[in-house]
This record gives C-alpha cells, structure tokens and sequence, in this order.
C-alpha cells in the first residue's frame, strides 16, 4: 500500500455507514454492562439456591394443609353421617313411638347407603350399657354386637359432640364423632380410620414431593451447569487476560501497538502498548473516530484505504508508514502491518494488525546513510589505493586511487565483482616485475611488497576481518625505496666515518686528559690571582692611607702658602707653583680616595648605613658640587626629579653615585653642551637617568666600562684627567643595593647612565 494515499469518499462512506454505529452502540452497552458481570455470576446460583429452598417449604407447607384441609373436610363427613342417622332414628320414633335395636340397626344401614361407605369407615350404636345393638359394615356388625365399644378403641372413648382423634385396638389413628341417641339411651360412634382417609392425599402428596424434586434437581442442574459455565468463563477471562498481559507485555516490550478495526464502525480496539506510543497513559480500549482523526497526519490519508482493499479481498495484506502527533506535540512516523480478517457470526470483515513505531529507525537510517556518505568520502580522500572485500571474495567498497593503480573503470570494480577475478582480467599479474611477502601474522593477513614494471614499488597490506573478509591497503614506496637506498649508501660511509672516529678516539682521550691537567694548574693559578688581587687591594687600601697623611701636610702648606697668611713669598711664580701644588695635591688626594674606596669594596669591608632619603635633595646638593664646574663650561643642566622619590638607602652611597656620574658627564660634555637628570618610581624601583650631549662611548668599549681602572681613551692619547674609577664605583655601589647600573651611548651623540635603586632597600646591607 503507498505510504501517503488518500482515502476516497466512497471508501469513508463505507467506514462510517448507520449499522456500524448501532454496532458501536451495543458495543458501549455490553462495555457499561460488563462491571456487573462478576456480581451476576455470584447471584444466580445465590438465587437459584433460594428459589429451591422457598419451593419446597412452600410445597412443605401446601402438603400439611392439604392434610389438615382432608382431616377437616372427613370430621365434617362424619358430622353429616351422624345428623342423617339421628334424623332418620328420630322420624322413626315419632312413627312408632318407640326405638328397637332393628331400628337403630336400619336407620344405620340407611344412613350408610346414603353416605356411602368409604374404605375404613364405620358406624356403631350402643345401648345405656355401652354394649354394642347395632353396626355398619355387615363385617363389624358380627363382631361387636353384644360386646362393649370401648373394646374397639385403644383410646377412650369420646363424649357427645365434635369429632375426635383417637386410636384403634389394632393401633391404627382414627377420627371419631359421638351422638346420644335421641329416642334411646345409648349412643352413636361415627369412625373413620385416618389411613384409609389420608391415602389419597399421600397419593397427592407424593405427586407434589415428585414434582417439587424433580424442579429442585432440574433447577441444581441448571445452577451446577451456570456455575461451570462461570467458572469456565471465568477461567476463560483469566486465561484471556493473561494472554492479554502476555501480549500486551511483548507489544510493550517490542515497542508495537495493536489495532482490531470492524470495517464500518465508527471506532476501533487500540491496546495499551498503542497509547503509550502516542504518549497517552493509563488507557486502553476503543478509539472513535473523532478522536483519531486530530492525531493524524493530514497529508497521510489511509483509513479509506484499509476499507477498499479489505472490500477487494479480506485477505488482502496491509504495509504502510504514517505519521500521528504525540502527547508531547511532535509527529512520529509509524509502521501499520496487517491484514483483513472473516470471523464467523460477523458479516463485515474486520482489519487487525500490529504498528510499530518507526521514528527512531528511521533517524537512525538517516544518520547511518550520512556516516555511510562520509565513510565513503573518508575513503575515497585515502592517498593510498583502499578497496574491501567480503568472505565471498567480493568488493565492498573501494576508492579512485585502487581504480587508478589497477586501471580499472568504475564498473569494472564495482561493488559486487569478484576480487581477484577483476585484477586477473586487468592483467595486473603482468605488470609485476618482482614480489615477496614480507610477512604473515594470521591466516589470510600478510604485508607483500613487489616492484612495477614501470619501476614504482608497491606495499600491498591484507588483513582478515571478523566476518571473513579482507582490507587491502596499497601504498607506493617508490620514494621510500630510493630513500632506502639513499640510506644504505649513508650507511656505509657513516661506517666509514666511524672507523676515523675510533681512530680520533684516542686523540681526544689524549687531549682530555692533559685539559684536565691545564685545568687543575688553571684552577691553581685562579687560586693564586684572587689572593694577589686580595692582597692589591690591601696594598692599595694600606697605601693610600700612608700616602693621605703626608698628602694632607702638602695641600695644607700649599693652601697657606698661596693664601700669604705668614706675608707674601716674594716672586709671583711662588704663588703659581703654590696653586699648582695645592691643585695637584687636590687631584691626588681624589685619586687616593677612589682607590680607597674601591678597595675597600673589593675588599668587602665597606658597610651601608640605610636610612630614609630623599633622592630630590640628594640629587640637589650634587648639582651644586658640579654646577660651578658645568658654569665654566658653559654647561646648563637640567633636573626633572618629582617630590616623594623616597627610598631606603645608605645617603652618602647615594650621593656618591649621582656626583660620580654627574662629574663625568660635565667632564666629557664639551662647551655649550646640556644634561639633563630625570627620575621616576614604578615596581618597587626608582630608575635615575643621567644623559648628556657628550663625546659618547664607542660600542665596543661600554663593556669595558664599570671595571677598576678601566677608561675609554689610552693613556698616551686621553685629553681628560681621571683614575677610571668612578664608573667602578657606581655600579659597585648600585649592585650593593640590590639595584644595577647601564650605559647607552652614541659616539659625537652623547651618553645616558641609568641606575635603578630598589625603594625598600637592599636585602643584605653588607657588600
């Protein structure tokens, strides 16, 4: 059946004719009726039980009457039989005046005759003395004439009056009725015995006793067989409900729904499974079509389609897809299967058949088609020739570039050919010029390299998969091969190389070990420089303590020499030699103090006393040391240093560095030149930037610069006067307080020295 056909008018005409709604009816009725059912079962037999136990007291209770009622009717029979004889005795006596025993006897048999004698009955007269004068039947009448009467009761005889119950001397019950005579002295006993009275109502009885009996087994037989038939049915519906949780469960469990559609009516059976589908809990039972038709797909028409094909041929089997809303709102694809269905006793056929819910599989589907696309764009993007194969030696799959390698087109190896069919028939066998299998791991799996005639080398891997299959990868090796060889040809001249290195081996070890004799001596001689350099410096640090006293006299004479104090010296050219010797000792007394400075550095016996400074009056005091030199020169400098450039640092340290530097810039900067002194703070550090418009430094004697008696210029062809220490200072002092010292200089351009001082101060306050 197409998946999207419309359902035609005809078709829904017939799906919704009259009778399918009176069906419908009496479907909802015996639906509304089936609750009491349980209750019906347990009632009938209930029923029937009392019905049989008021039958029979009720025919119990008809029997006592009916006897009672016979008892009553004989007493009243005796009655009359008594009056007919008093009435026929006192006619008699009013004729002849008086009664004789013959009267008595006739009016007796009179009476008998009119009455009628009925089995059992009998009539006696007795005399004042109770003997007995006369009596009917003829058979008793021999027998008690003559005799007392109450020889014939087992029981007292009875006084005048109604009738009584009494016993016979043969111990059988009768009923008794006593008259006086009315014209003698004596007495009438009307008897009739109660068996002969009763036969015919135990006859009636019996029939009564039979009918009841037979109504009551006939109404046990009834009720026995309800009572099967209900626990049959009950046994039927427990079966049935089983068997309906049996399917119900595996409907569930497989995810289908069941449908059972009487073609023509108006609704149909939906099972459990079918509504949980949908996503509608806690239902089961039949669905109308007015709630069916909202739920389906309006471009999936196919209830008119069910009724024409199982109009065509009941047998006729249905398979479609169709989409219905779920609970949550979303379209679901569905999957009906069935057929039509002829049961007897309905004359419409009906349409039963599982759905099963589709959504998933064909998403599923889907994405398994997407990834089978890219599987195949993986493979065909594979730069080596890649092709499948199944356990029958079949192609599965292969990319453009096994085509390629085999020249094969694309049906030529299409998926299905025979593998080795397909390269035979390419006469791929002749185009090998030399093959080996280079190994074999498992049955079926083995690497095989073999060159081409056209000279291109080939690696052929072949692994078995699970199903019996097999992957062939093929790669070309052709530059991998020349590679090789490439690397044996390398090989052999690495050996080669190896051998002149064994050969050098031994002149490396030679030369290593006199390295480590030119080390030790080496490490020997450092030993012997460091405590020469120790003792320079004590040398140096002792001389120039012995030279400052002797130096002190001289600039103090030469002072007061050249000031007149003691009178004037005579010639002008005393006083000139006086400032030269006051300038020289001066000059010499700076010399001594850098040298001592330095060597008590490098001797580590100067200590920094660190106290809060204010680098803007340091830097102060500094400028008006050298501003009258820089006047001189006609040098102008200028300062940019803000307020609160605070540190920690030894004062006299400090101000040794900025005068060491600002001297040297004013002694190099030429006349007419410019410095400038710049500061700021920034990481815990004040950076201290001194440019000037100088000489400059070239490149490759700034590394120089910084160390002991280190200067730019020879001593033959320097033009300024200097002992070189004052940069050795400055960075000596700098490093001491954990701070540093650069220089960048151009030549004809100027120099810039930069110190960077930290604010908190040095770690360590020993050099």
């Amino acid at each position: 059946m197409e998946r999207n056909a419309a359902p035609s008018a005809e078709a829904l005409i017939h799906a919704l004719r009259p009778d399918g709604f009176a069906r419908s009816i009496n479907a909802s009725i015996e639906t509304r009726l089936a609750p009491y059912e349980p209750l019906l079962r347990r009632l009938v037999p209930t029923l029937i039980v009392a019905f049989i136990v008021v039958m029979g007291a009720g025919a119990l209770q008809q029997i006592l009457n009916n006897r009672t009622d016979i008892l009553n009717a004989l007493e009243a029979d005796l009655e009359v039989a008594a009056a007919a004889v008093e009435i026929d005795l006192a006619h008699r006596s009013a004729a002849a005046g008086a009664v004789q025993a013959a009267a008595v006897q006739a009016a007796l048999d009179i009476t008998a005759a009119r009455i009628g004698v009925q089995s059992g009955r009998a009539m006696l007269a007795t005399d004042a003395d109770g003997l007995v004068v006369a009596a009917t039947p003829p058979s008793l009448r021999q027998r008690w004439l003559g005799r007392p009467a109450g020889d014939a009761f087992r029981s007292a005889l009875p006084m005048a009056g109604a009738g009584s119950h009494g016993t016979l001397t043969d111990g059988s019950g009768a009923i008794i009725v006593a008259r006086a005579l009315p014209t003698a002295p004596g007495r009438l006993y009307v008897v009739q015995t109660t068996d002969a009275a009763l036969a015919q109502w135990g006859r009636s009885s019996l029939l009564l006793g039979t009918l009841f009996a037979t109504t009551g087994l006939l109404l046990l037989v009834i009720g026995f067989a309800f009572h099967v038939q209900t626990v049959r049915a009950a046994t039927a519906d427990m079966i049935n409900h089983n068997a309906r949780a049996t399917i119900d469960a595996a409907l569930e469990s497989g995810g289908c729904g069941l449908w059972d559609w009487e073609i023509g009516t108006s609704q149909m059976y939906w099972s459990t499974s079918m509504f949980e589908i949908l996503g509608i809990r806690d239902r089961e039972g039949l669905v109308t079509f007015d709630e069916l038709v909202p739920l389906l797909h309006p471009e999936d028409g196919y209830l008119g389609g069910i009724a024409e094909l199982t109009d065509l041929d009941p047998r006729n089997a249905v398979d479609f897809q169709f989409r219905m809303r779920h609970a949550d709102g979303r379209w679901i694809w569905l999957r009906a299967r069935g057929r039509g269905l002829m049961l007897a006793g309905v004359s419409h056929p009906r349409f039963v058949g599982i759905v099963v819910d589709i959504t998933e599989q064909l998403d599923i589907a889907a994405r398994n088609a997407a990834a089978d696309h890219r599987i195949r764009e993986a493979i065909e993007t594979i730069s080596e020739a890649f092709v499948v194969c199944d356990d029958d030696d079949r192609i599965v799959v292969c990319n453009s570039k096994f085509r390629e390698l085999n020249g094969l087109s694309e049906d030529e190896a299409r998926p299905g050919a025979r593998y080795h069919e397909i390269l035979a028939a390419a006469g791929g066998g002749a185009k090998i010029k030399e093959g080996r299998i280079l190994s074999e791991r498992a049955p079926g799996s083995r690497d095989i390299e073999m060159e081409l005639a056209d000279g291109r080398w080939l690696q052929i891997s072949e692994r078995r998969t699970h199903c019996g299959g097999f992957v062939s990868v093929g790669t070309d090796i052709t530059a991998l091969k020349r590679h090789e060889t490439q690397l044996t040809a390398s090989e052999q001249r690495l050996r080669a190389s190896v051998a002149q290195l064994q050969k050098s081996q031994y002149v490396l070890e030679m030369q290593t070990q006199q390295l480590a004799e030119l080390a030790e001596k080496y490490s020997d001689q450092k030993t012997q420089a460091e405590e020469a350099s120790r003792a320079k410096s004590e040398f140096l640090a002792n001389m120039s303590h012995e030279l400052r006293t002797p130096l002190n006299a001289i600039i103090g004479f030469s002072e007061v020499l050249k000031e007149g104090h003691f009178g004037p010296l005579g010639a002008p050219k005393y006083g000139e030699y006086a400032k030269d010797i006051h300038a020289s000792g001066h000059y010499l007394l700076s010399l001594i103090d850098d040298i001592l400075d330095m060597a008590r550095i490098e001797a580590g016996r100067m200590r920094l006393e660190t106290v809060e400074t204010r680098l803007d009056e340091t830097l102060e005091e500094t400028m008006r040391v050298v501003s009258k030199m820089a006047a001189d020169k006609e040098i102008l400098i200028e300062a940019e240093v803000p307020t609160g450039m605070d540190l920690v640092a030894d004062r006299r340290a400090v101000k040794q560095i900025t005068l060491n530097l600002l001297s040297n810039a004013v002694k190099f900067t030429p006349r007419g030149g410019m410095i400038s002194v710049r500061a700021r703070r920034a990481r815990g550090y004040i950076t201290l930037a001194i440019e000037d418009t100088g000489i400059g430094i070239p490149r490759h004697a700034i590394a120089k610069l910084g160390k002991p008696f280190e200067q730019v210029q020879s001593q033959f062809s320097r033009n300024h006067q200097g002992s070189g220490l004052g940069l050795a200072i400055a960075k000596s002092l700098a490093e001491m307080h954990g701070g540093s010292l650069r220089i960048r200089s151009t030549v004809g351009q100027g120099t810039t020295v930069v110190v960077r001082l930290p604010v908190e101060g040095p770690v360590s306050v020993e050099a």
